[in-house]
């Protein structure tokens, strides 16, 4: 842990000091005085910044989902392309056809400006794909824990050990399964009904917690009562499964 941190650190240092080192460089070989080296340096201090983030990058990003892997590629082929065409600039441009100073960064300009634009496209892209994704997640987990509830309820049912309850097992059965295969990718326009199905599971819960706390010849009507819930829960999920279904075609 102490290493990966050293690490860490050791990579945001060279971030700041590489380019520096580089620029000096490119200013000093040059006399002090050219301004083709100076920037020549500062050209080639971006793509190693660009470098050395996207590494830092890539490295904690290992840490995370892999979900934003086609961005961080397509990220990393950019910074690629923009590296070989900065370095060709500088030794076609700089050095062999001697452009003046003002064409000369006015291309080097136009080349970072264009890299900066297409680099904060694939971010914007990454970051929205990403929230996205992460919605899908969370709605998933909702699901798996709604499943498990019914799972739980059924679980208290067979410990009560009552051949009348073996109706009300069957149809918790169904609904478990309706929920199961249910699409756990939501709309914002179920938001009401999601809630109200929740507060209906929640309400089954109390029901099975009562009929527990009765004797076995009491639970008749509590047993009823308990049907006729869960059938309207049911009811409730198939419902909302037909208006998702439309939602999400576009019939609605």
């Amino acid at each position: 842990m102490i290493t990966r941190t050293a690490g860490h650190n050791g990579l945001r240092l060279a971030t700041v000091v590489l380019p520096i080192v580089t620029i000096l460089l490119f200013g000093v070989l040059g006399g002090l005085s050219q301004l083709i080296d100076w920037i020549s340096g500062i050209a080639l201090g971006c793509v190693e910044t660009a470098i050395l983030v996207f590494i830092s990058r890539v490295i904690e990003r290992r840490k995370s989902s892999s979900s934003g892997a086609p961005f961080y590629i397509a990220s990393g082929v950019i910074i690629g392309i923009y590296a070989v065409s900065v370095i060709l600039e500088v030794v076609m441009l700089g050095y062999l056809f001697s452009l003046p100073v003002s064409s000369y960064a006015l291309i080097h300009l136009i080349t970072i400006l264009g890299f900066a634009l297409v680099l904060g496209l694939i971010a914007g892209a990454g970051k929205y794909a990403g929230t996205i994704s992460q919605k899908e997640n969370d709605q998933l987990a909702v699901k798996r824990e709604t499943v498990d509830w019914i799972s739980s309820i059924r679980k208290r049912i067979h410990l009560l050990q009552d051949e009348d309850l073996k109706s009300l097992d069957r149809q918790m059965g169904e609904l478990e399964e309706t929920l199961r295969y249910s699409d756990p990718i939501s709309h914002t326009s179920l938001y009401e009904i999601e809630q109200i199905i929740r507060q209906k599971i929640s309400l089954l819960e109390d029901q099975v917690t009562l009929i527990g706390e009765l004797q076995t010849g009491q639970r008749s009507e509590q047993i009823e009562q308990t049907a006729h819930i869960i059938k309207d829960t049911l009811r409730t999920v198939q419902d909302r499964n037909t208006t998702l279904l439309k939602a999400k075609t576009g019939s609605t």
